[in-house]
Order: structure tokens, then sequence, then C-alpha cells
């Protein structure tokens, strides 16, 4: 059975803090070439996570990127995945829940990396649990 670690990419882990503007976002992800941040309170506390879907809704509710903060528009229900869990069973996490990115939490409740949707599927697809 494939598990997420072996799929993790270590260096994926981009972040802001919960009082940067939109508009200070945007540019992190963009600069990093990602569809999501974790955000991320102090100096470890995993708080949220802000979405190139939160930022669009964000701009169409009429959010002043330079004035308004991550913290008004991420998601703060955090749905996260252990890195010795089932990719098969992530990948149905991801789908049940609607989102594309979900960090992975080591059993000390560190962010050790985030899985996307796509990193799922590659997975999925490459091994032998694919019916």
């Amino acid at each position: 059975m494939a598990i997420v670690a072996e799929y993790l990419k270590q260096d994926n882990i981009v972040s802001c803090k919960p009082d940067a503007t939109l508009r200070e976002a945007s540019r992190i992800m963009t600069k990093h070439n990602v569809g999501s941040l974790l955000v991320i309170n102090g100096e470890t506390r995993l708080v949220g996570i802000f979405t190139e879907r939160d930022l669009t809704r964000a701009i169409a509710g009429g959010a002043d990127p330079d004035r308004d903060q991550v913290r008004e528009f991420m998601s703060k229900e955090i749905i996260a995945v252990a890195p010795y869990e089932s990719i098969v069973k992530a990948g149905q996490k991801m789908l049940e829940h609607g989102i594309r990115h979900m960090p992975v939490i080591d059993s000390a409740g560190k962010v050790i990396g985030v899985i996307s949707i796509r990193d799922a599927l590659r997975a999925i697809l490459a091994s032998s649990e694919f019916p």
C-alpha cells in the first residue's frame, strides 16, 4: 500500500502569517508557483489555509488587496493527513471535502509538507491500487 510520505515533497511548505495582506499572499503564491499557503501564527502553529479560490472570492467580494488580511478569508477548518496514511485515502479525503491541497502533519503535530490532489492522483494512477 502506497503511503503519503512516499509522495511528499519536503520543500513545498509555503506559508504566510494571518496578518499578511491579500496582495502579499498573492505575491508569495506567484513567487513559489503554488496554489495555496499554509497560514502559520507565530513560529509553528497552523491556523488555516489560504488558496487561490479564497483570493478570488475575496477580490470578487470587494476586498482591498492592500488592506484586507488573509485571516479574514482563509479556510480555518484544517483538514490534514498523516504521512503514514494511504495515498488513496488522502485522495478520497480531499475529494470528500472539496479541497485541492492538504497539509501533512506528523504525530508531534508538526507540518511536514503539503499534498495536492494532483499528487494523489499521480500516485494512485502509478500504483497497483488503481482498479
